[in-house]
């Protein structure tokens, strides 16, 4: 594949990275970057719309010529704070369309070591969070605040969602801005960078939003009653 100097901006989930990355496959050039809208300006480079066929068709695909390993290894790095972890990524899928399951256990390929090292990292603060998070009761709500290094929320929600002490749960990530919410027996998982998350740092600031009402806003990343019949699931659906 031809090494260009193209530049690519998306949304910043998983199915928008997954979309570059089908329209860099379908280029036959590699990518000189890929970044999420909120860490570069929008002339930085060309700004891709999530393509949910897209994206679930590179991954149906990843998992048929490599295989569910590789697909996982994919979904779990995209959660690491690697450095350049976009550019990481692009170049293990590549490897994997082009090497097949072989891929997973090839340790002496650097990228495919950075990846295992990175989801291994990711895991472990992920239970580590897990059992130390402490969550604050108004009477009404269970929450709490956490700020990890990688984005964990994806992998610790359904042990957190189990709570039984009480029917409302929040648990904000205030360093990627995602907010894991169960409400009686409905539950999402949202990024909420473009609503008050800056002004939440504690659990009581989590309890006053979700009382004003300043987090209710409906997502609009995908249609949540459609994504269950993919194989693709989204990670997290975009608050706006």
């Amino acid at each position: 594949m031809r090494v260009q100097h193209d530049s690519y901006i998306y949304d910043g989930t998983f199915e928008g990275f997954l979309t570059v990355a089908v329209l860099c496959l379908r280029r036959h050039r590699a990518p000189a970057s890929i970044l999420p809208y909120y860490l570069t300006d929008n002339d930085a480079g060309l700004r891709v719309s999530t393509n949910f066929a897209d994206s679930e068709h590179l991954y149906a695909v990843l998992g048929s010529v490599a295989d569910a390993q590789v697909q996982q290894n994919a979904s779990d790095f995209f959660l690491t704070a690697a450095v350049k972890k976009e550019i990481t990524l692009f170049a293990y899928i590549y490897k994997a369309l082009s090497t097949g399951p072989l891929i997973s256990e090839d340790y002496s390929d650097p990228t495919v070591r950075l990846v295992r090292q990175a989801v291994l990292d990711l895991y472990r603060e992920a239970q580590s969070v897990q059992t130390g998070v402490s969550f604050v009761h108004d009477g009404k709500m269970s929450a709490a605040v956490i700020d990890p290094r990688h984005s964990v929320l994806p992998l610790i929600r359904n042990q957190v969602l189990k709570r039984e002490d009480i029917e409302d749960v929040a648990l904000y990530d205030r360093r990627h801005c995602l907010l894991l919410r169960r409400k009686g027996e409905l539950a999402s998982l949202a990024d909420i960078r473009h609503l008050a998350a800056a002004d939440i740092c504690s659990p009581e600031d989590l309890i006053e939003a979700i009382g004003t009402g300043s987090l209710c806003r409906e997502g609009s990343g995908y249609d949540q009653a459609k994504c269950h019949s993919l194989t693709l699931r989204p990670m997290w659906y975009i608050a706006s």
